[in-house]
């Protein structure tokens, strides 16, 4: 069965974000603007996919939705500050106490489920609607253990779509100049210490090598889930590593390195081994895992990859029908709960694999032909499998 959502507004053929208050109008450049203004609701990208697989959905108004209907509300930030019945008309407050519609909240971020649903939850009881109409879905693993939760794996729905004009870079066995690509837009304090620890090294050289513009971000030594200080010297050796940055890899700007849509076909072309830094090690300690673009770009483009990320990073990965590698690399270190033991082993690991010769990391390529062109064929097919499940989880 299909799902039926309600809309405010439709304008020029488009869905206008639900409590957006902007007047944005669609098809101009303020209408990717909707992220930064609150209550921070964005277009909602789940109608995009459906229709782009001829997914049959409803859209109704709110004088005609039911019980089965979503009012979708998709987020680029969870604000805490935000009372959202208060946001919401008389008439769709009224229908959802009667449990004449439900809300479905969708956020592609990796923020704690746990303490957003304790959060949804006061609010519920607050302004009296009943808890099981508010539904949310999270890109953070954990929500799957959660009532009226349910996890999607959104950013490969989303580089899918928005990078789809790109065609991707194909496994062969030429000889490639670098050994690997690592490439940091965002400073973050544990993504220092890691590219510190390979500068320090001198393996900068070896592969394609860059920490962004982006030094300034606000980040504190204090939110580091690394304990620097387990480690002599770590703490010096970062700062006198950010002292020296940015490193760069090309061309491009801060902005343009944030965009979906492009890339640096070198980088996946002309390296057998991405090492992907994803945006958390320690997910908003919620013991959940968020596995964004960063790791399907080496997936789509026929790379190996060492993931930085949560415990149980990879499991979720193999759990998607992915391969990981596990007969060249030593991946124990995705089940070490500790993240500073974490990093550790996946520090040391990496540093052994990329010292290797050039002729050697060349031929630990070629032995992960068939789980290369798998994983590249797997997130280059059809997502409609991904989408009827969110679908069959929405309505059961």
């Amino acid at each position: 069965m299909g799902l039926k959502f309600c809309v405010d507004s439709i304008v020029k053929g488009e869905y206008y974000p639900n409590l957006a208050d902007g007047g944005i109008k669609p098809f101009t450049k303020k209408w990717q603007q909707f992220s930064t203004i609150t209550p921070y609701s964005e277009p909602f990208m789940l109608l995009e996919h459906l229709k782009r697989y001829d997914i049959e959905f409803d859209i109704v108004e709110l004088s005609d939705s039911d019980s089965s209907t979503f009012y979708p509300i998709a987020l680029s930030f969870f604000d805490f500050e935000i009372k959202w019945f208060e946001l919401m008309s008389v008439e769709l407050l009224s229908k959802l106490k009667e449990k004449e519609i439900k809300i479905l909240f969708y956020y592609s971020e990796g923020d704690n489920p746990c303490t957003i649903n304790e959060h949804l939850a006061q609010q519920c009881k607050e302004y009296k609607v009943p808890r099981e109409q508010v539904k949310f879905i999270s890109a953070n693993s954990k929500a799957k253990d959660i009532k009226n939760f349910y996890h999607v794996v959104d950013d490969e729905l989303l580089y899918h779509y928005r990078n789809r004009k790109h065609p991707p870079a194909f496994y062969t066995e030429d000889t490639r100049s670098k050994k690997y690509t690592a490439l940091v837009r965002m400073h973050k304090y544990w993504r220092a210490n890691t590219m510190a620890t390979l500068w320090q090294k001198r393996l900068d050289t070896d592969g394609y090598f860059a920490y962004g513009n982006s030094i300034d971000s606000g980040e504190s030594e204090n939110n580091n889930p690394i304990e620097v200080d387990k480690y002599m010297g770590l703490r010096a050796l970062t700062k006198i590593f950010l002292t020296s940055t940015p490193f760069k890899a090309d061309e491009l700007n801060d902005i343009e390195h944030n965009n979906h849509t492009l890339q640096v076909r070198e980088h996946f072309s002309d390296s057998y081994i991405n090492v992907v830094l994803e945006s958390h090690m320690d997910v908003d300690s919620s013991n959940g895992v968020f596995i964004t673009e960063k790791t399907f770009k080496p997936i789509k483009n026929s790379q190996m990859f060492i993931l930085f990320g949560a415990c149980g990073s990879l499991q979720l990965l193999r759990d998607m029908g992915y391969k990981t590698f596990d007969h060249v690399l030593n991946n124990s270190y995705d089940t070490i709960e500790d993240t500073t033991q974490r990093w550790k082993v996946a520090m040391d690991m990496t540093t052994t694999i990329l010292e290797r010769s050039h002729n050697e990391i060349h031929e630990m390529y070629i032995k992960c032909q068939s789980d290369i062109i798998h994983n590249q064929d797997l997130f280059n097919g059809t997502k409609i499998n991904r989408l009827n499940t969110i679908i069959k989880e929405l309505n059961d």
